[in-house]
């Protein structure tokens, strides 16, 4: 049974949804490509697609969208409140840097620095006018996206790449949000049906995760390819009844430690 939110066919998700869903950093590789794919729009509003480009305003992850199809759009507002809020190119970037650097660091602890790449940290520098080149002309939506064209060894290519990688966020974020209904919903069905057959137990709860504080670890097998197999899947062994009575969580733990699972490769 699938959450009534699933049958509406989601068109886009907010960063900050995925965030949350995620519970961990984007990678840089996402972090150039939602970049990109920003920018790439703002430019197609400031030459006068709707809504227009003073409409949008940037503020945190939840402002901006990730689309089924790769492409990213805004948070806008109605001519009404445009006056107070209007933002100008150089602060959209700027807004658009804060974001981008937040989603990097999103689940990081404190005290902890996230280590970027030599590339991405002079564009997000230049983006948050954090050193000296920041003197210079204000940057514009155009040398942000000749920057991330420049990242990838064939620049040509930027558009096609970059759109892929928003929609491999975007459909992670949908399997996972799918199976984490499955979880959720699956508590109420009776162990006697079709769905107990299944190493996820359907009295899987989510509290067990956390109070072992697993969930973020399976979070991120999950995303790397994890394959449920059925019950029968797996191997017998021949232990007294009693031995065999073990919590959907201990079943888990035991699949995870003897890793009863396939991981796919992944691209970052």
């Amino acid at each position: 049974m699938e959450s009534p939110r699933c049958e509406q066919r989601i068109t886009k998700v907010s960063l900050a949804e995925i965030l949350r869903c995620f519970e961990h950093a984007i990678s840089e590789e996402q972090a150039w490509a939602v970049c990109f794919q920003c920018c790439c729009k703002m430019e197609q509003l400031a030459q006068g697609l709707s809504p227009p480009l003073h409409s949008v305003f940037i503020k945190g992850p939840g402002s901006i969208f990730i689309h089924a199809d790769g492409a990213a759009s805004f948070k806008v507002y109605h001519k009404s409140d445009v006056g107070s809020i209007q933002q100008s190119e150089d602060k959209l970037l700027e807004y658009l840097g804060v974001v981008i650097y937040e989603a990097l660091d999103w689940g990081i602890d404190s005290q902890v620095e996230r280590e970027l790449s030599d590339p991405l940290e002079r564009l997000l520098c230049l983006m948050l006018k954090l050193d000296d080149e920041a003197m210079k002309p204000a940057v514009t939506l155009r040398d942000v996206i000749k920057a991330c064209e420049a990242h990838l060894s064939r620049p040509s290519e930027a558009m096609s790449h970059y759109e892929m990688t928003c929609r491999s966020l975007f459909t992670e974020y949908m399997e996972l949000q799918k199976f984490v209904t499955i979880i959720q919903t699956s508590k109420e069905v009776h162990l006697g049906s079709p769905l107990s057959c299944y190493s996820f137990s359907v009295d899987l709860a989510l509290t067990g995760f956390s109070e072992a504080s697993l969930w973020p670890n399976v979070i991120c097998e999950l995303q790397n390819g994890v394959r449920l197999r059925k019950a029968t899947e797996r191997t017998q062994h021949h232990v007294p009844p009693k031995e065999c009575i073990r919590s959907p969580y201990e079943l888990l733990l035991d699949d995870i430690q003897h890793k009863r699972y396939t991981l796919r490769k992944v691209s970052n």
